[in-house]
């Protein structure tokens, strides 16, 4: 899948610009927000996680206007969880509010999530990682294991409508696991409990 027409107004703008008007000025990536820390999700959930997909300038003041990208699964089938839902975080207030283009995810959970937005005024970005959008994960019938998502078709214009040269900071890696059988937080309830029982009557006896 394409993006729309940013990507080809971009190109049509740096095949025409000198190389100083498309330098590589922004970096896109991604992190899981949700759970912290990197931990695994949790198979069967509709909101399993969410994941922030991040922009910077590796220049100062840098002039913003508008971006796309492609984020997609290495599994679509489902396998690895789906894309649910999607939102602008940088700029609600675009000509699309969504930040998706539109019918993205009209049906329903989806393995790959094409986005485009532009701003109503110019934006400035630095050199520190600023969230441009987020996407929740659902985990209903995925397999537990090791995965991974990657951005790719990466355009942005500058307040002049100047192509920024983007590039990605990599893929990143998730995993999904299974849920904890009943039996098993009853023994891990229970543990927890025998262990500060121990402690009480310790602390009970030292008092003596």
């Amino acid at each position: 899948m394409k993006n729309f027409g940013l990507t080809l107004l971009l190109m049509a703008i740096c095949s025409l610009a000198s190389p100083k008007d498309c330098k590589a000025d922004l970096v896109f990536s991604i992190v899981q927000s949700t759970p912290t820390n990197n931990a695994p999700l949790v198979q069967g959930e509709s909101n399993a996680g969410a994941f922030d997909i991040l922009i910077r300038s590796t220049v100062a003041n840098q002039s913003f206007l508008g971006a796309d990208f492609t984020l997609t699964l290495n599994r679509l089938d489902g396998k690895g969880g789906l894309f649910a839902s999607g939102i602008n975080v940088l700029m609600p207030n675009s000509s699309n509010p969504e930040g998706f283009i539109r019918g993205t995810f009209d049906n329903g959970p989806l393995g790959q999530v094409l986005y485009s937005t532009i701003a109503n005024q110019p934006l400035t970005l630095g050199s520190s990682d600023t969230v441009l959008a987020r996407v929740v994960m659902t985990t209903v019938g995925a397999d537990v294991g090791n995965y991974s998502m990657s951005l790719s078709e990466l355009a942005a214009i500058d307040s002049g409508f100047n192509g920024i040269s983007s590039t990605s900071s990599g893929s990143l890696p998730y995993s999904i696991t299974a849920v904890p059988e009943p039996s098993s937080m009853l023994l891990a309830a229970i543990g927890v409990g025998s262990v500060a029982w121990r402690s009480r009557r310790k602390l009970l006896n030292g008092r003596s």
